[in-house]
This record gives structure tokens, sequence and C-alpha cells, in this order.
């Protein structure tokens, strides 16, 4: 018995607390630039900012809500920018990432412009014989 317990005690020394997975640092030094940390990237419009966290509106209706932190960046035409500049509706891109308790972090949001409009083919007469 004694044995078993000496080497159940060995065994559990090996590994004493599991070790927690750190983020990759952010590309801070590039202004603007992706931020290598973001493990989603998700495309969609801006529907409201309350304290703590934002809501955009992605495909099918349906709506997702991400934490932001005082490290969230905000861009508008590839510069700075403050959630107070974002419009309803406005089209947005988010770069998220994912907390120790799996919830969803917004790293950079970016206001993306309107696509123009699909261009229209041109309409062909039918000839006459």
């Amino acid at each position: 018995m004694a044995i078993a317990a000496t080497v159940t005690i060995a065994l559990l020394m090996q590994y004493p607390y599991p070790r927690q997975h750190t983020p990759a640092p952010s590309n801070a030094t590039v202004r603007g630039g992706a931020n290598t940390a973001a493990v989603a990237t998700f495309t969609g419009v801006f529907k409201s900012a309350e304290k703590g966290h934002i809501t955009i509106g992605v495909e099918n209706g349906e709506s997702m809500r991400m934490y932001i932190t005082g490290s969230t960046k905000f861009f508008r035409d590839g510069k700075p920018a403050h959630l107070k500049d974002f419009q309803v509706d406005e089209p947005v891109t988010v770069d998220a990432d994912r907390d120790l308790r799996m919830n969803l972090l917004a790293v950079r949001v970016e206001a993306t412009p309107p696509k123009p409009p699909a261009a229209k083919p041109p309409e062909t007469k039918p000839q006459e014989k």
C-alpha cells in the first residue's frame, strides 16, 4: 500500500497543475493592421453599443453580442475612431477573440464602406426581321 501511494505521488508531482494557454500578443506596432490575436472575423451591420459590449447584425437576421475592453480598437476609413462614431445599420467588420470563459471579445471594429450597387447588364433589344 505504501508503494502504491509513493508511485501515485511521484506521478502527480510530474504534472502539478495544468498550464493555461496564453493568447498571442496583438500586433500593436502595425497601426490599423490586422490583429494576430483575433480568432474570427465577422461582417455585418452595427446594431447597438451598451456598457461593455456591442451588438452586430449578421446573416439571416441574427445578432451577435461581443464584449469590448479598453484594448478594443475602432477604425473608420483606415484611421482610428471612437465607438460613438458608429451609426446604427452601418456596415462593419469585427475581428474577435475569446477569453478564458469562451466569451467573444471584439478586438478590432472597422466601419466598412457600403458596397456599390451591382452594375446592371445593358438591355438588349430584340432584333426585328
